[in-house]
């Protein structure tokens, strides 16, 4: 059956799909390839919109690679039922809407349309294409075409073309990521954060064991305050072992890109008034003052649960652990699409030649190396990866013997704040 659109991705045109195939695995530039499908793909199906997304598996989400159309901005949707795109992905499956609006039922029961976007930019969704792109069995990202209303309406023709193209995309996909993997060294950075990942757990266990070992010798020796004395310096050496591992397991377990807990949308702000209230009692007793600054309404974020009381944790921790004096000032307030969390501390500061290099595993400043002050200097090398998988930013400004400033940006998620196993939306 021909269709009313002109093609190059006809279904007698094998010759011009092998064209577009040398093209795909000939170029080890992936975004401009996937321009290239794109705009191949948005002409040749008359779509008003083409868009292909790449699968980011640690965070669970699809991310625009290229865009053409009625949209210049990246997109970032979940990979749920909720979803067209994420649908697409979650199901492995090519579909045809002939009408986002409409009744959605002859695809599935669960899929739901999310207008917001179409509110937000004076567009009427009308029919929408999704194909998944895959290779070896697995997805590696969807391709989607839309049309408005008065555009001419998709048919089963297109979606046999669109379902050939998105392999073709699934072939190039996997081999500009291998070669994109081999070439930054991806691969052996996983499996070096693998390795740690099991080393560390392994050394957990005798390290707590002996830390119960000494704990009971304590009570062994009554009466003899040297020997008392002794093992609970030990004991305090063994806390701090076990501090370091638990620093480091976790980690390894970031850089291997697993998530740390559930993905879902919660409030930011409950999350960091709650976060931050055991530091509290820490701070007063060494004569500081916490002072919290959140908003009254809620910030919807989406982001690994136990991944961001880790960023938090990390954060406030080291404010309170480096300031003798003065004061650490928790705030979150939001920025048009951002949550902003700031941490101002009037600590030791960090020496300016040492700010570049704060964020790399195991470094520590210079003056925090100094000091009795205990550390692993693997935290912060785990946060900024955290906030970056979820398209946030950290920022830090310090000036040595003054205090430090740092700052985390966040996108707001334009879903509804989920229960720990809760639903979401997007398009």
């Amino acid at each position: 059956m021909a269709s009313s659109h002109a093609s190059v991705l006809g279904v007698d045109s094998d010759q011009e799909l092998f064209d577009l195939y040398d093209q795909m695995v000939g170029n080890v530039d992936l975004h401009a390839v996937l321009r290239h499908v794109t705009e191949v793909v948005r002409q040749s199906l008359h779509a008003e919109r083409a868009t292909i997304y790449l699968v980011i598996k640690e965070s669970q989400e699809l991310e625009s690679a290229a865009v053409l159309g009625n949209v210049s901005r990246m997109i970032r949707v979940p990979i749920k039922d909720t979803s067209l795109a994420g649908f697409c992905a979650r199901e492995q499956r090519a579909f045809l809407v002939p009408d986002a609006y409409g009744d959605l039922g002859a695809v599935d029961a669960k899929l739901v349309f999310d207008r917001s976007w179409d509110e937000e930019n004076e567009f009427r969704t009308h029919d929408v294409m999704c194909a998944p792109a895959s290779f070896q069995g697995e997805v590696r990202g969807v391709v989607q075409v839309i049309n408005s209303k008065s555009g001419t309406p998709f048919d089963t023709a297109d979606l046999k073309r669109l379902k050939q193209v998105s392999r073709l995309v699934g072939y190039a996909l996997y081999h500009a990521q291998l070669y994109d993997e081999l070439a930054t060294l991806k691969c052996l950075k996983k499996e070096k954060a693998e390795f740690m990942r099991i080393m560390v757990h392994e050394l957990k266990s005798p390290v707590a064991a002996s830390k119960m070992l000494v704990s009971a010798l304590r009570y062994a020796v009554p009466g003899n305050e040297k020997v008392v004395e002794v093992v609970g310096k030990v004991g305090g050496r063994m806390d701090q072992l076990l501090s370091m591992v638990e620093d480091i397991l976790h980690l390894s377990r970031v850089q291997a890109g697993e998530p740390l807990s559930d993905i879902t949308v919660f409030d930011a702000v409950a999350e960091v008034r709650q976060g931050c209230g055991m530091y509290l009692e820490q701070a007063e007793a060494k004569g500081l003052a916490l002072v919290l600054d959140f908003p009254d309404e809620q910030m919807p974020i989406r982001f690994d649960v136990s991944g961001f009381k880790m960023v938090l944790s990390n954060l406030v921790s080291n404010a309170v652990k480096y300031t003798q004096e003065g004061s650490v000032h928790v705030s979150l307030n939001r920025s048009e699409d951002t949550a902003c969390l700031t941490v101002v501390d009037t600590g030791m500061g960090i020496p300016e030649a040492d700010v570049p290099k704060l964020f790399q595993e195991f470094y520590r400043a210079s003056n925090a190396r100094a000091s009795d002050i205990n550390g692993t200097g693997v935290g912060l090398a785990g946060v900024k990866e955290l906030v970056e998988r979820f398209g946030g930013h950290i920022a830090l400004t310090s000036v040595e013997g003054s205090g430090s400033t740092f700052s985390v940006r966040i996108p707001i998620s334009d879903e509804d704040i989920q229960a720990p196993k809760g639903e979401g939306c997007g398009q």
